[in-house]
Order: C-alpha cells, then sequence, then structure tokens
C-alpha cells in the first residue's frame, strides 16, 4: 500500500507541476525605434542631439523596412533626411558638389519606402548619380580630388539602386568585377598598390553583382566569403573580433549566394549578441557589435546592420512594403499555468478477490477539451502505467 499510495502521489504531482512559460525575445527594432532622436533621426554620438546623422538614420531605415517594423519612423527619418540641410551636406548640392555615397543612400531610403528617388526633396538622386559615372564605369564624386570618397561601398550601392531603378548598370558591373583580388574577394579601396580582399567589401560587392544576375563574376568571391567565416559562426572584418556588422553584410551576400548553411550559422551567432531580458531595462532588444556585450558607442550602427542579418534580407530587396507602422512592445514578464486539481474516484474490488486490469484500457483523450496539458501528457502515461503494472503484479502476488 506505501508504494502504491507513493507512485499515485507522484503522478499527481506531475499533473500539478507545470513549467514556466519563456518570455520572447525583445525585438531589436523596438529597441532601434527608442533610440531616434526627436522620433526621426539616429546620433552620431548618443549625449549630442545634434549630432544627426544622415548616413546612421538611412541604415535605421534599411533596418526597420528589413525587419518590417517601424514604417513610421522609417517614415519620419526620410523625411528628415529630404530637408534641404542633410540633402546638401550628404549627397552635396548637384552642381559644384556631389557624392556618390550620399546619394546611393538616400536613394536606397526611397526605393525601400516607395518612394520616388528622382523626386526626393526636390532632387533627382538617380539623375546626379549617372552624372557621377567616368568612362571606366566607375562611380566618382564630383568634388575636390583630395576628398574622393568612393570606394567598393559606393560603387556596390549605385549599381543596386540603380539595378532597382530598371536602370541599365552593366559597365559598373564591368568595373566592379575588374577589381576583384587574385584569391577571388573584393578590396574596399580601389587603386591600391597590393590587392587585399576584404570582408565587408566583398559581401557588398557580391549583393550588387548577384542583384544584377552575375553569378560567373560572383563565383569566386562567394568561395572566399564562406572560408572566411569564423568558428563562432561570426565575420570579422580586417582583424579580430568577429562582428555583427561585418556578419550582418555577410549573411545577405551569403544567402543571395546559395550558402544558406553559412548564412544559418552567421544568423545564429548574431543572435547571440542581442541583448534579451535578462539585460538592463534600457538595453534589451539591441544587438551589441561584438561579444564583450553593450557599447552606447558602437551598438546603434551594430543593431541596424545586424537587423539585415537576423531578417536574412540583402540590401538589393530590402523593402518597408509589408512593415507594421509600429513596434512589437517588449515584454520581459513571464507567465505559469496550472491545470485544474485532478479528481479521483476510488474503486471497490470486486468479491471474491482482487480485480484484474482491463487488458485494452480506453485511449487517452487528447484534443482541445483534454484537462491536461499536452506538455505532461508524457510523464503521467509513464507514470500511470508504472501504477497500473505495480497493482496488477501486488495482486497477483497475493498482497
Amino acid at each position: 500500500m506505501i508504494r502504491r499510495s507513493a507512485l499515485v502521489a507522484l503522478v499527481a504531482t506531475a499533473l500539478v507541476a507545470t513549467p514556466q512559460a519563456q518570455a520572447a525575445e525583445p525585438s531589436p527594432g523596438t529597441w532601434l525605434v527608442s533610440q531616434f532622436s526627436e522620433g526621426d533621426r539616429l546620433l552620431r554620438f548618443p549625449a549630442d542631439p545634434s549630432s544627426g546623422d544622415p548616413g546612421l538614420t538611412a541604415d535605421g531605415v534599411y533596418a526597420l523596412a528589413a525587419a518590417g517594423v517601424g514604417r513610421s519612423t522609417a517614415v519620419k527619418a526620410s523625411a528628415w533626411l529630404a530637408e534641404p540641410a542633410q540633402l546638401q551636406t550628404f549627397a552635396g548640392d548637384g552642381e559644384a558638389e556631389s557624392y556618390v555615397g550620399g546619394l546611393t543612400k538616400l536613394a536606397l531610403v526611397a526605393q525601400a519606402l516607395g518612394q520616388d528617388p528622382t523626386a526626393y526633396g526636390g532632387a533627382d538622386l538617380l539623375g546626379r548619380l549617372v552624372a557621377l559615372q567616368d568612362d571606366t564605369g566607375r562611380y566618382r564624386d564630383r568634388t575636390d580630388p583630395a576628398y574622393e570618397q568612393t570606394n567598393a561601398f559606393t560603387q556596390a550601392l549605385a549599381i543596386i539602386v540603380l539595378h532597382r531603378a530598371g536602370k541599365d548598370v552593366s559597365a559598373a558591373v564591368e568595373f566592379q568585377a575588374s577589381t576583384a583580388c587574385p584569391d577571388g574577394g573584393f578590396p574596399i579601396a580601389f587603386g591600391l598598390p597590393a590587392c587585399k580582399s576584404d570582408v565587408d567589401g566583398t559581401a557588398m560587392v557580391l549583393q550588387a553583382l548577384l542583384a544584377a544576375g552575375e553569378k560567373d563574376k560572383s563565383a569566386a568571391a562567394v568561395e572566399w566569403l564562406v572560408k572566411q567565416q569564423q568558428a563562432d559562426g561570426g565575420f570579422q572584418a580586417m582583424e579580430p573580433p568577429t562582428n555583427a556588422n561585418t556578419t550582418g553584410l555577410a549573411v545577405g551576400a551569403l544567402l543571395a549566394g546559395g550558402r544558406k548553411a553559412a548564412a544559418d550559422k552567421a544568423v545564429a551567432y548574431l543572435k547571440t549578441l542581442q541583448i534579451g531580458c535578462t539585460g538592463p531595462a534600457d538595453q534589451r532588444g539591441a544587438i551589441a557589435f561584438d561579444s564583450t556585450g553593450f557599447d552606447a558607442g558602437t551598438v546603434v550602427r551594430a543593431t541596424t546592420q545586424g537587423m539585415l542579418g537576423l531578417a536574412r534580407v540583402s540590401l538589393a530587396e530590402v523593402s518597408a512594403s509589408s512593415a507594421t507602422p509600429g513596434v512589437p512592445p517588449i515584454d520581459c514578464t513571464t507567465t505559469t499555468t496550472t491545470p485544474p486539481p485532478a479528481t479521483t474516484t476510488p474503486v471497490a474490488p470486486a468479491p471474491g478477490g482482487p480485480a484484474e486490469a482491463p487488458a485494452d484500457p480506453p485511449l487517452a483523450v487528447t484534443g482541445p477539451d483534454q484537462a491536461v496539458p499536452l506538455t505532461l501528457f508524457g510523464s503521467f502515461a509513464v507514470l500511470a502505467g508504472a501504477v497500473l503494472l505495480l497493482v496488477s503484479r501486488r495482486r497477483k502476488g497475493g498482497a
């Protein structure tokens, strides 16, 4: 009787115990929206409200669009970027000064939000960009040569935005492909004495070339990029450590190049950098630059680029067309549920001896009306079977 009672009590305990529900991981998009100063710009220096950064703000728009959240904030950011002060500073006046980097980033903001890049803040961004292409196919800044800032990033973005607009990018593609290093990767800077492949540069170039359908010109670079993946799944820039920025860009290139397994490892790495519910409340949802954790000086840009990787989206396809206006709330509370207490009905033994257990016990009831949560059913069935077996043996043995 003691053993039988103990097993029955164990079954009852299994029915009552319920695991604690896990809180949903905080959304990076929710944290990122909270960082927009005045609701429409990201800051170069978090403590300086006057340090609105057009480039970083554009990155924030891409991130929100890729994640499918925060469209209202992204639209406000675009309006700020289109103001004359930001437009001229970032992209030039279109006459004496014109900058490839600013033109391409603003054009991509417009495209991601379904806006017209040929009438952005009163400027034809694509027309200005096309005017900056030289005879080799390279896009160059119109400025003092000492301040020329074009590189693999700006060339790749030019290819992406012009291809998205249906423009001819064949000359730009040929120039970009011609810059490949002997090992298959691409450098970040053009015209250096020695060609040194760069992970960030290669990831950007691959997104551009593959968007333009240039698989053959991309094959060696895809192979090179895969070989740069580190043991933790992340990618590093010119030197360690692995980081969210480089890895976020690499994911889009890997997926475009058909390397899903490598992309999955990279996404898993990015998830390890997310600040979860165990972190400080004002950091939850952010993506740290690297494994050292939250750093106010790097975390905003790391989050914007890490979000692209988590969303598995390349810059060639980023779009806010299905994005929600707002962002999900961060809710780190956990809940537990307790099933209703089980009731038992004592069964009197049959006259003349112990009752035999039925040969075919009725099947367990499943479905929405069952009293016991499915997560506990396995434990209940095993323990209940043990009770029946022990009772049967004890009775057959004369207990």
